[in-house]
């Protein structure tokens, strides 16, 4: 037999009410009694009756979940942190893949608003390709942004610091003695422009001259990676490191690299971002900036709860999870070496 609220107030010593209020984010229901039932909910395996609850609550119980790359571990930890927070509330969770496309990714969220509570948004648009969100924001649609940005939206949003992200994996490359400090560069969407962004601001810091021809456009995936690092090698001038934008680019390169009987890191280092979850099993372990992919998840979808129950201040809410250098072989230094 399913689990039922009778269930968990038996269990905990509650009342039936205590226990649906507790579910339903109710505003007289203490935190900690609340973290207590929800906890019990979920060990005991509670499924709420969504279409009961919809009928009397007239929401759907469904948060969409945009992003652009599910092959990519980074975007699928979000997820997974999203689902943390969204399951034992009730929520479930409708996931789209966009695969960078902005025209893909602006068809989904127009499916996915009118079927669910809210949205939670990784954006493949620039930083001022706004125009459609700012029409749907308008019109009063529930979007949280996560890890990436959109200029003049007005909507909660999660990311890391992306311009620390690329001054972090730039000043440690100048700090083990590289001058010429190549970067492949991302998309156009935010993350790639803010650590483009960080890393012409770690070289002017360093008082080291930018140097555009050390610049590649790139992307974000690892075949990106291989054919950007394919090219610079067929036209030369190397760098003796790279700083990549994310760390499937920075894979592909070093895939690039390694095909061509070049050594990581006594011929070319390596720096990327994001901290993938295979890439410390790398044959060389791939140095990286990391910051909580499971922290992000679940301010997300804290948010995107919060505006779904219509909490005062929700929308002025941007949490900034902090980015930190993880050292590893492919730059060529030990963590021992660098503390």
């Amino acid at each position: 037999m399913p689990t039922t609220l009778a269930d968990i107030a038996r269990a905990l010593g509650v009342s039936k009410m205590t226990v649906s209020r507790a579910i339903n984010n109710h505003p007289e229901i203490r935190p900690e009694t609340r973290a207590r039932i929800l906890d019990a909910a979920q060990r005991m395996n509670y499924r709420p009756n969504q279409f009961a609850r919809a009928l009397t609550t007239n929401r759907s119980y469904l948060l969409g979940v945009i992003v652009p790359d599910l092959m990519h571990s980074y975007f699928a930890e979000i997820c997974r942190g999203v689902e943390t927070i969204a399951k034992p509330l009730g929520y479930q969770n409708l996931i789209c893949s966009t695969d960078e496309n902005v025209a893909n990714e602006e068809s989904e969220v127009e499916a996915l608003l009118p079927r669910t509570d809210g949205l939670i948004l990784a954006s493949s648009a620039s930083l001022e390709e706004t125009k459609f969100y700012k029409r749907i924001t308008r019109e009063r649609a529930k979007i949280v942004l996560i890890d990436r940005q959109l200029e003049g939206i007005k909507c909660p949003s999660v990311t890391t610091d992306d311009v620390k992200v690329g001054s972090l994996a730039t000043e440690h490359l100048l700090g083990l003695g590289h001058r010429r400090v190549g970067h492949l560069k991302g998309t156009v969407a935010s993350t790639a422009a803010l650590r483009f962004e960080g890393y012409r601001k770690a070289l002017a810091r360093h008082h080291v001259a930018f140097d555009s021809d050390l610049v590649r456009e790139c992307g974000f995936t690892e075949p990106d990676g291989y054919r950007a690092m394919k090219e610079w090698m067929r036209n030369g001038n190397l760098p003796s490191a790279i700083f990549a934008a994310n760390d499937p680019a920075a894979i592909g390169a070093m895939s690039a690299i390694a095909e061509a009987g070049l050594n990581i890191p006594e011929d070319i280092a390596i720096v990327g971002g994001g901290n993938i979850h295979y890439g410390d099993m790398l044959r060389v372990p791939l140095t990286t900036v990391a910051w909580s992919t499971a922290e992000m998840g679940q301010a997300a979808a804290r948010l995107v709860i919060d505006l779904v129950e219509g909490k005062r201040g929700t929308k002025e809410q941007h949490v900034i999870v902090e980015p930190e250098l993880v050292v590893r072989a492919s730059c060529g230094a030990t963590q021992a070496a660098f503390v």
